[in-house]
């Protein structure tokens, strides 16, 4: 029998937390770390200015780099502001965007800023008519005032290799959760009821609500069909069946949880790092990928953006949505609301 070679993709940053190298990085650490503190320290005794906006800011962010789902928790987010009135605009940085929109930024279906500004961006926003401003990953961009801080703590990872860039991946320390309106645990059905418990347990100290979130696979589009919903078919129709993951997401291990508890028969997963930008060389090995394997190539959402018409037929994309418990959502939902004005969205 002819053995079928595994192809990789280009090693991620994230995999140094696995390595002994990783303690390489100390120093840097032993001065990162209360650098972080006293930029934090500065804001909290107003030694650094904070600056307001004609309209209320809701910031959605984390405390570890990579993903934890910010971006479909902002659909859901801005989804719920325009059905009670408001005219929501996502502000963000914009990176990997190369000078335009970036990936997560064609992903929603509201008026989005890219903008490293943030108080410049947010003013952009509301000079084109939004009336409230969600701040995208906005946890640590503490120059923009806030009415409410909305953290997401991803079940899978969620303390970020357990210490602050550059000896793990968390961009502060714990204690940072104190500055939150809000916790909202992300893919909480990817982990056993008793992790998820001890972490809801460990995230009830700072005594803010603790959301669960769950990360719902609602369909698979062709890659190059334009994401017609007419196209979509059910995930479970690859129950079984061989298929090759590829991402360049935030934290891929999302990814391949949902594609195990679909019952995928997972081939390989080619991870990229985040905001990868795939080039013709990478595209070549992803077909090559899946015709070694004899299986369908799925890439994720974000992904899609930058593989549509680069050749690689029969891809499919996995569309996800966040979804809320009705209990979950409801205080959810009711936290939001006390923090913004008392008289709702300005009229028309």
């Amino acid at each position: 029998m002819t053995r079928v070679a595994r192809l990789r993709a280009p090693r991620r940053p994230e995999d140094l937390l696995a390595s002994p190298w990783r303690f390489a990085f100390a120093p840097g650490w032993l001065v990162y770390r209360p650098l972080v503190a006293l930029r934090n320290i500065a804001y909290d005794w107003g030694w650094l200015p904070t600056c307001t906006v004609n309209a209320p800011v809701i910031a959605v962010g984390n405390l570890s780099a990579g993903g934890t789902g910010k971006t479909p928790f902002c659909a859901w987010l801005c989804q719920r502001l325009s059905q009670a009135g408001w005219k929501p605009a996502v502000l963000m940085r914009g990176y990997g965007g190369d000078g335009g929109p970036n990936d997560e930024a064609q992903l929603l279906a509201v008026p989005v800023v890219c903008d490293p500004d943030r108080v410049r961006g947010a003013n952009t926003a509301l000079g084109a008519g939004a009336t409230c401003v969600v701040l995208d990953d906005g946890f640590q961009h503490r120059r923009l005032a806030r009415n409410l801080d909305i953290v997401l703590i991803d079940a899978l990872r969620p303390w970020g290799g357990g210490a602050v860039i550059p000896l793990g991946l968390l961009r502060e320390g714990r204690s940072s959760l104190r500055r939150a309106g809000c916790l909202v645990v992300t893919r909480s059905d990817q982990v056993t009821p008793a992790a998820l418990a001890n972490l809801v347990a460990t995230l009830q100290r700072w005594q803010v609500p603790v959301i669960c979130a769950q990360h719902r696979p609602t369909g698979l589009v062709p890659l190059d069909g334009g994401g017609d919903r007419g196209e979509a078919q059910s995930p479970s129709t690859l129950a079984g069946k061989p298929v090759v993951l590829a991402s360049g997401i935030g934290n891929p291990e999302g990814f391949t949880h949902t594609a195990q508890n679909l019952g995928w028969a997972i081939r390989d997963h080619l991870r990229y790092p985040d905001h990868h930008a795939y080039t013709d060389a990478d595209i070549e090995h992803l077909a090559k990928a899946a015709r070694l394997h004899q299986a369908t190539l799925v890439v994720t959402a974000k992904d899609a953006i930058k593989l549509r018409h680069r050749g690689l037929d029969s891809t499919l994309v996995l569309e996800i949505a966040l979804g809320f418990a009705p209990a979950d959502e409801q205080v959810l939902w009711a936290a939001i609301v006390a923090r913004l004005p008392a008289a709702g969205p300005p009229p028309d």
